[in-house]
């Protein structure tokens, strides 16, 4: 992984002294992090559209690969009632996670384990559901990804996604959120992408495109019961240097379809 913040300093002084600030030094609510922890484009409305799309129900082993801070993680377990394991190879990250599911309460409903696809630390046939969300574009090797994801569903688990791929625009400009060129970036083609998960054994149960992405995504922000702004003063961009130009950078490559979104299920 390449892009300004797979490496550098830790994040839990600075989200703690931003939750201090907003007046919460102490524990605080699951949903007080929602402008900070949902650490990928379009925030908690695309977490809850996904949760919902996926049937994420309570008592289910999710998987949350590419965890990151944990956001998603800890809304599944929160408002899902899933018990969640959220996998990450990036160790600050992985710091500041379990600091804000101690502060939130989360501890004992996700648990935080070092890995990546890889080689994914766990048995085969282990959880429920696999969860990402704008992870693949950080994956070299997605063959290898797609299958560690079927070997460790059970029979009948979910796979559930919400990815960004390449559009007709051509090349992306950069920097991006992940990436600072295309030497660390591996947005993946949507053809190439449904095929090699096929060939890992997956079937379709859904594939939104972009047009459908943006009107689930719009209905989670107006309906869902779930739907948080978050703790004033307390957002992403405390954690991602360079903040401004990465957004402008995925606004830029989204508007001249660059980059498009997609949201799937599929089950082994």
């Amino acid at each position: 992984m390449s892009g300004g913040y797979y490496d550098g300093p830790d994040l839990t002084s600075t989200a703690a002294e931003a939750l201090a600030a907003a007046g919460r030094p102490g524990p605080v609510e699951p949903d007080d992090l929602a402008a900070l922890d949902e650490f990928h484009a379009l925030g908690r409305p695309a977490t809850l559209a996904l949760a919902d799309l996926a049937r994420i129900g309570a008592g289910e082993r999710v998987l949350d690969i590419g965890a990151g801070i944990g956001g998603p993680s800890r809304v599944l377990a929160h408002h899902y009632g899933a018990q969640v394991t959220a996998v990450d190879p990036t160790e600050r990250f992985r710091a500041l996670n379990r600091f804000l599911c101690e502060r939130s309460g989360m501890g004992d409903r996700v648990e935080i384990v070092a890995g990546d696809t890889g080689g994914l630390p766990f048995e085969d046939e282990s959880f429920d559901v696999a969860w990402t969300q704008n992870v693949w574009q950080n994956i070299e090797d997605k063959a290898g990804a797609a299958e560690e994801i079927h070997r460790v569903l059970r029979p009948g688990g979910r796979f559930a996604m919400f990815e960004i791929v390449r559009g007709p625009g051509g090349d992306l400009h950069y920097p991006v959120p992940w990436a600072d060129g295309p030497e660390g970036s591996f947005v993946p083609d949507a053809g190439e992408f449904r095929a090699l998960l096929a060939d890992a054994g997956f079937t379709e149960t859904v594939w939104r495109d972009v047009a459908e992405v943006q009107a689930a995504i719009q209905q989670a922000a107006q309906s869902s019961p779930h739907m948080s702004p978050g703790l004033p003063g307390v957002g992403i961009d405390l954690l991602m240097p360079d903040y401004e130009v990465r957004m402008a950078g995925i606004g830029r490559n989204v508007q001249e379809r660059r980059i498009e979104i997609v949201q799937a299920v599929l089950s082994r």
